[in-house]
């Protein structure tokens, strides 16, 4: 019950913390043709109260450097909001030996309320260097989420820019891949959610672990 209450009244900006605190999807291009269909459990933790997120994706290797990935948040369902991510991320250096690859992500975040059927879409934009040992692939990486309305938040708490920073590591077998993630969530601002305050980089932030589990399917 006292889960509920947290969330129930879930403003413009709840949503946003929700939605922007999802695992990365795909860190490096998947083999041309291969599908990959997985999933995702975690959430960050603000204060010391911890914000539990479910979600599901599909990856499929466009090319050999470029892969297109679509996601669906289960949480969100539960606060009677649909939430949907879908991208591309693209390889721009290959890796060389001790030397990452680095990628870029483009894509977008909509989001549409049963209750009152409000709409919002979210464009993101990130970088990933990516380390491969074996079957291995650790990485660091930022994303920056923009929010077009802003203005629409809560007691004048909206940023345009809303940063993350993020690090993890990959394993790769025949079948599967598996990954543990940490995020860090608007590292340089405060702002105010029910029931909670996240703290500026003089504080902890919104920091969250997450664990992917995906299929591969080729």
């Amino acid at each position: 019950m006292r889960l509920f209450k947290v969330f129930a009244g879930t403003s413009i900006l709840m949503v946003l913390l929700l939605s922007s605190c999802n695992a990365s999807r795909v860190v490096s291009p998947i083999e041309e043709g291969e599908w990959r269909i997985g999933g995702a459990v975690g959430g960050p933790t603000v204060n010391t109260s911890r914000l539990p997120l479910m979600s599901v994706y599909a990856a499929h290797g466009h090319s050999e450097n470029q892969t297109r990935y679509a996601g669906l948040a289960l949480t969100s369902l539960g606060f009677q909001s649909l939430q949907l991510d879908a991208g591309t991320l693209q390889r721009i250096i290959p890796g060389s030996g001790g030397t990452p690859e680095v990628n870029a992500n483009l894509g977008g975040n909509l989001l549409v309320s049963f209750r009152d059927g409000a709409t919002r879409v979210y464009p993101h934009i990130g970088l990933q260097s990516v380390w491969t040992y074996k079957k291995f692939m650790p990485y660091i990486g930022t994303e920056n989420w923009i929010d077009p309305t802003y203005g629409l938040v809560d007691g004048k708490k909206g940023s345009l820019i809303h940063p993350s920073l993020h690090s993890g590591i990959r394993y790769l077998s025949k079948r599967f891949e598996f990954g543990v993630e940490g995020k860090w969530l608007n590292p340089t601002r405060s702002f105010v959610i029910p029931q909670q305050t996240v703290p500026t980089l003089l504080g902890r932030g919104a920091y969250g672990l997450y664990y992917t589990l995906a299929f591969r399917l080729q």
